[in-house]
């Protein structure tokens, strides 16, 4: 049977929080640095294919 570890009501406040911390960054310039995007296609590449492998 599937038991909970995480009750909901924390889970719904970290999300909560996370989202928040994460929407007010948007406006803050020091968080708005350029990112090269082949770099990030190699990275999402490279995880797929260390997830896909172990499956």
């Amino acid at each position: 049977p599937f038991i909970r570890r995480l009750p909901e009501f924390k889970f719904w406040l970290s999300v909560t929080k996370s989202t928040i911390i994460a929407f007010s960054c948007t406006f803050i310039e020091a968080f708005n640095v350029p990112v090269f995007w082949p770099i990030l296609v190699m990275y999402f590449i490279t995880l797929f294919c260390i997830t896909m492998k172990r499956q």
